[in-house]
């Protein structure tokens, strides 16, 4: 399966012949995959104790929030926006599941993903009705969101009960696969579908591209817009309850610090374009999996962590490079 499987090119947009065959086309499609393919090879070679049922499982649980929230902020990209406040979402979907465990783990869970999609409602209102830039209100959540987290929870860590729920998606693998790296895959596999194949993703590239031609032609904009900031902070929500049953506590001052960042890196590395007009849903999150393997590269080797944030500053660049390049080339 290629990348051109998961996009959707917004309907608003003029489209040029494509110049297939290019170097900068082919690079820009697939590096992502390759560059994956190439570090696992790396570390079987390099790295002790790579080629492990331990290590796979140590890297999709890490890796299976990062998709999460990486493919909520795919969508939002997508339309030309951004959503900042994801990494302060799980923070506060952590701390809603301490206030509720007392009413049974299955109803703090509901609760905790429910109470981060309302967040996403009220940012995705901002922008579609008062038409606030989304960088603004972004940023506003990102500090607004963790103070609150923090504010609920007393700005304590509490612990999990063991042996229910939580301690189950905190731990049950298959063979290496973990239970919530499936679910994990699940949804950015049901995302792509609705990308691909339904009006909704063709809706959510209009609604961001061509917004007076969106306006013209009647596209739901503004629910469109509201409905994808939503599902990013849902989608943060359950990378939050992750989060919380892998370390077995709710601990909203560590839970999501800088993984915004992280998931912006993802997309764009992935090969979704930062001024919208484009989704790659896979491209995402092999994107994520692949940064995901940076860290687990740095630590298994005693390399100084900071590398590891350097390196992915620069694929960033590379990746936005490339991006540009193709585009120009085109």
């Amino acid at each position: 399966m290629t990348t051109q499987t998961q996009e959707q090119t917004a309907p608003g947009q003029t489209q040029k012949p494509p110049r297939h065959g290019t170097a900068l086309e082919w690079a820009g499609k697939y590096s992502v995959y390759l560059a994956l393919v190439a570090l696992v090879l790396v570390n079987l070679v390099v790295t002790n104790g790579f080629a492990s049922v331990l290590t796979l499982e140590n890297i999709l649980f890490g890796a299976a929030p990062i998709i999460l929230i990486a493919v909520g902020q795919t969508l939002a990209i997508g339309t030309g926006g951004i959503d900042l406040s994801v990494g302060s979402v799980m923070a506060f979907s952590s701390a809603v599941i301490a206030l509720y465990l007392g009413y049974g783990e299955v109803a703090a869970l509901i609760i905790a993903v429910l109470a981060a999609a309302l967040i996403g409602t009220f940012n995705g209102s901002l922008i579609a009705f008062l038409k606030i830039n989304p960088l603004i209100t972004g940023l506003g959540l990102l500090v607004a969101v963790r103070g609150l987290a923090q504010a609920v929870s007393g700005g304590s860590r509490n612990s999990i009960p063991p042996g229910g729920l939580f301690t189950w998606l905190g731990t049950a693998a298959w063979s290496g696969i973990p239970a919530v790296a499936v679910i994990a895959f699940a949804v950015a596999g049901i995302v792509a579908l609705l990308v691909r194949r339904t009006t909704f993703g063709r809706y959510a590239l209009f609604a961001g591209s061509n917004r007076d031609a969106a306006f013209l032609t009647g596209t739901p904009r503004n629910t469109m817009l509201v409905s994808i900031y939503t599902l990013s902070a849902t989608l943060a929500g359950i990378a939050g309850v992750m989060a919380s049953a892998r370390i077995g506590a709710s601990d909203p001052s560590f839970i999501g610090i800088n993984l915004e960042l992280t998931a912006i890196a993802a997309v764009v590395i992935g090969g979704t374009p930062l001024v919208g007009g484009r989704i790659t849903v896979l491209g995402t999150v092999a994107a994520a999996l692949f940064l995901q393997l940076i860290d687990t590269t740095f630590v298994m080797n005693d390399i100084n962590f900071a590398y590891a944030q350097i390196l992915k500053a620069a694929l960033i660049v590379a990746a936005l490079y490339l991006q540009r390049s193709w585009k120009d080339a085109r």
